[in-house]
C-alpha cells in the first residue's frame, strides 16, 4: 500500500474517531453529570478511581504489548503465527486479573462500608470485564490491519454508550448500590464489544467479495492452530520480541498515565472525597485530550508506524516517505499547539462555570476551580507528548525501546518523589503539577530522540511556523475579554458570560481557519455527504435540516472567500 493510502487511512480515521467520540462523549458528559449529583463523592471516587484502575491496568497489561507490534507489522508476516501472538494476551490476562484482584482486596485498604457494601462483587465484575475484552483481541487487530477506519470508533462508541446509559438508569433506581451496578455496566458493555467484533467477522466471512480481501477464509481461523510436528503454536519471532519489549514498557506506562491514582489509594494523601473531586475535574479537565488528542495520537502512531522501518536511519528510509512524515508531524505538531491554546484561553475564565453546571456549587466553590484551571494548562503537556512518543514508539527498535524503558522507570521514580512532596502543601494540585513535569521530562527525551534521528539530513520535523500577529493578538484579546466577562457578567448573569463565550470561540474560529483548513474541510465533506444520504439534493426537503443547512453555509463562508 502506497504512502498516501495509509496516510488518507491514518486521517479518515482520525476524523471518524474525533466525530464520532464528541458525540458519545457529550452524551457520557450529561450522563455522568446526572451520576455526580445522585451519589456521594466517596462512592464516585471507588467507582471512577480504584474500580477503573484495576479495568484499564488490566486492559494495558494483557492487550496493549501485543496490539502495538501487530500493528506496527508491514503486512509480509504469516497471518497464523500473528494471531498465535495476539491469543497470548488472553492467557496473560489470567495472571494479570489474579494478581489484580489480590492487590485490589488485601493490599489496598478497602473503602468504609457506608461508602459501599459491594466492593469485592465490582472487582471481580470490573476483572470479567477485562478478559471478555482481551478475548476479541484477534477480530480487533484483524480489522485494524485492514484499515477498516469507522469499525473501531463505531464498536468502541457503543460499548461506552450501553455502559454509560445503563449505569446511569441503575443509579437512578439503586443509588446506595452504585458501585455494584457500575460493575455490572462494564461487563455488559464488554459483552457488547467482544460479540460485535465476532459478529462483524461473521457476516463478512459470509459475503464472498470481503473474503478475497481478508487474510483468513473461515471463523475457526480466528482461533490459535500448531503447525505440523509442532507441540505448542508457533508465533512471530520478530512481532513476540517486540512485544516483550512493549509489555515490560507497559508496566512504566501505565505507573506515568495512572500514577496519581496508585499513589491516592496505595498513600493516605487525600481522602476519597477528595478523590472524587479531583476525579471530575480530571474527566472534565481531560476532555478534549480523549475527544481529539488520543484519537490523533492512535492514528499518527498507525501512520508513522506503516511508513517508516524501525531501527533504520533517515538516510536508509524511503526519502519520499521520509519528506511526507515529516511534513505530516510538523502540521499535527502545530495545530496541536493552536488547539492547546484555545483550551487555556477559554478554560481559564470559564473553570468555575464549567463545574458550576456540571455538579453543582459544592464543586466550583471548592479546590475544583483551581484544579480545572491547571490542567487546563497540564493539556498543552498531553498534546505535545501524544505527538512525540506516537513518533518515538512507531520507530524505536527493540535495543532503543529497552533503554526508553530504563528512562520511563527513572521517571516513575520522580513522578512519584514529586507527586508525594507538592500534595503536602496544595493538596490535589499537586498531582497535577508531578503530571506535568513528568510529561514535560517525556517530551524532552522525544525532541532529543527526534532531534538526533534527523540530524544532518535536510528534514526538520521539529521546526516550527511563528504564530502569526493576527492570531497572537486574537488570542490575548479573547482571553481579557472573557477574564473581564468572568469578573463582572458571571456574578450577575452566567447565561450572559457564556453567551460572550460563545460569540468570543467563533471569533477565534474563524481566524483559525486557515491553520485547520485540511481537517475541517475534511469534517465538511463527510457531513455533507451524509447530508445527501439522508435528504438528496432535494431544496425542499433540505430547508427542514436546518443543522445540515447551517454546516453548508458555514462551509461557504469560512473557505469560498479564499479561493
Amino acid at each position: 500500500m502506497d504512502h498516501h493510502a495509509i496516510k488518507a487511512s491514518a486521517l479518515q480515521s482520525a476524523t471518524y474517531d474525533t466525530i464520532l467520540q464528541i458525540g458519545l462523549r457529550i452524551m457520557s458528559f450529561i450522563l455522568n453529570a446526572f451520576i455526580v449529583r445522585h451519589v456521594s463523592r466517596e462512592a464516585f471516587a471507588v467507582m471512577t478511581v480504584r474500580l477503573h484502575l484495576l479495568y484499564s491496568t488490566g486492559l494495558l497489561l494483557s492487550r496493549e504489548a501485543f496490539r502495538r507490534a501487530v500493528l506496527s507489522s508491514k503486512g509480509n508476516k504469516q497471518i497464523h503465527k500473528v494471531i498465535n501472538l495476539v491469543w497470548i494476551g488472553t492467557l496473560v490476562s489470567g495472571p494479570v486479573s489474579i494478581l489484580g484482584y489480590y492487590i485490589w482486596m488485601y493490599i489496598m485498604e478497602l473503602p468504609p462500608q457506608n461508602v459501599t457494601k459491594y466492593y469485592g462483587a465490582g472487582v471481580v465484575l470490573m476483572i470479567l470485564s477485562v478478559v471478555t475484552e482481551v478475548v476479541a483481541e484477534v477480530p480487533f487487530v484483524l480489522a485494524e490491519l485492514q484499515l477498516w477506519s469507522k469499525t473501531k470508533v463505531i464498536i468502541e462508541g457503543v460499548m461506552q454508550l450501553t455502559r454509560t446509559a445503563l449505569v446511569a438508569l441503575l443509579v437512578f433506581f439503586w443509588p446506595v448500590h452504585s458501585v455494584f451496578v457500575f460493575g455490572i455496566s462494564h461487563i455488559v458493555g464488554s459483552i457488547v464489544y467482544s460479540s460485535s467484533y465476532y459478529a462483524l467477522f461473521i457476516h463478512a466471512l459470509r459475503k464472498k467479495d470481503e473474503n478475497i480481501k481478508l487474510p483468513i477464509r473461515e471463523l475457526k481461523q480466528l482461533l490459535p492452530r500448531r503447525s505440523h510436528g509442532r507441540v505448542l503454536p508457533e508465533v512471530d519471532h520478530e512481532l513476540g520480541a517486540l512485544s516483550w519489549s512493549f509489555f515490560k514498557q507497559g508496566w512504566l506506562k501505565e505507573a506515568l498515565t495512572e500514577g496519581e491514582h496508585y499513589i491516592m489509594n496505595f498513600f493516605p494523601l487525600i481522602s476519597l472525597s477528595q478523590q472524587g473531586v479531583y476525579q471530575v475535574v480530571n474527566n472534565l479537565g481531560s476532555l478534549a485530550a480523549r475527544l481529539v488528542f488520543r484519537s490523533i495520537e492512535t492514528a499518527a502512531y498507525k501512520y508513522f508506524a506503516r511508513m517508516l522501518y524501525r531501527g533504520k536511519s533517515i538516510q536508509e528510509q524511503d526519502q519520499v516517505c521520509i519528506a511526507e512524515v515529516s511534513k505530516f508531524f510538523r502540521s499535527i505538531f502545530q495545530n496541536l499547539i493552536l488547539v492547546s491554546l484555545v483550551i487555556i484561553v477559554f478554560g481559564w475564565s470559564y473553570s468555575r462555570t464549567l463545574l458550576q453546571l456540571y455538579g453543582g456549587i459544592q464543586l466550583s466553590d471548592s479546590v475544583g476551580t483551581a484544579l480545572m484551571r491547571a490542567q487546563c494548562f497540564y493539556i498543552v503537556f498531553l498534546a505535545v507528548n501524544g505527538i512525540t512518543e506516537a513518533y518515538t514508539f512507531a520507530v524505536m527498535d527493540d535495543s532503543q525501546l529497552s533503554r526508553h524503558n530504563w528512562l520511563l522507570v527513572l521517571l516513575s521514580l520522580v513522578y512519584i518523589c514529586c507527586a508525594v512532596f507538592t500534595t503536602q502543601f496544595v493538596g490535589a494540585l499537586g498531582f497535577i503539577f508531578a503530571n506535568s513535569v513528568n510529561m514535560g521530562l517525556r517530551i524532552a527525551y522525544s525532541f532529543w530522540f527526534i532531534y538526533n534521528q534527523y540530524r544532518g539530513s535536510g528534514f526538520q520535523p521539529l521546526t516550527l511556523q511563528w504564530f502569526s500577529t493576527r492570531l497572537a493578538v486574537v488570542y490575548l484579546a479573547a482571553f481579557l475579554t472573557t477574564c473581564i466577562s468572568e469578573i463582572y457578567l458571571y456574578p450577575r448573569s452566567m447565561v450572559l458570560h457564556i453567551v460572550l463565550g460563545g460569540a468570543t470561540l467563533l471569533v477565534v474560529t474563524y481566524t483559525l481557519r486557515m491553520e485547520f483548513r485540511p481537517v475541517l474541510q475534511k469534517i465538511f465533506g463527510i457531513l455533507n455527504r451524509l447530508s445527501i444520504r439522508l435528504i438528496g439534493k432535494d431544496e425542499d426537503r433540505l430547508s427542514r435540516f436546518h443543522p445540515l443547512l447551517f454546516i453548508i453555509h458555514l462551509q461557504k463562508f469560512m473557505y469560498d472567500s479564499e479561493e
